[in-house]
């Protein structure tokens, strides 16, 4: 299981993107840029399930990895498309 500090720097990781785009993540290389070790990779995997249930994230099988530029046949996840401006809710 992964610590708060952890759900939240994988959080940040799918978040941090420059507007316009977004950003797709192998696993490992999610890992890598939250600071995860390889060795929580199936708790990685659990949370990542959890997210893409309530929205928060968007997964899919094969692709390219936007991270290191490489193809792969595994899980790939990116954070949830921003909503435009004129859609947010003003506080």
């Amino acid at each position: 299981m992964l610590s708060g500090a952890q759900e939240a720097r994988v959080r940040v990781a799918l978040a941090n993107h420059p507007p316009g785009t977004i950003q797709t993540f192998c696993l490992e290389h999610l890992a890598a840029a939250a600071t995860i070790s390889p060795g929580h990779l199936p708790d990685l995997a659990v949370f990542v399930r959890t997210l893409h249930e309530r929205g928060e994230c968007r997964r899919h099988v094969g692709g390219f990895c936007d991270a290191h530029g490489h193809e792969t046949n595994e899980l790939l996840v990116r954070g949830p498309r921003a909503r435009p401006a004129s859609q947010q809710r003003l506080s």
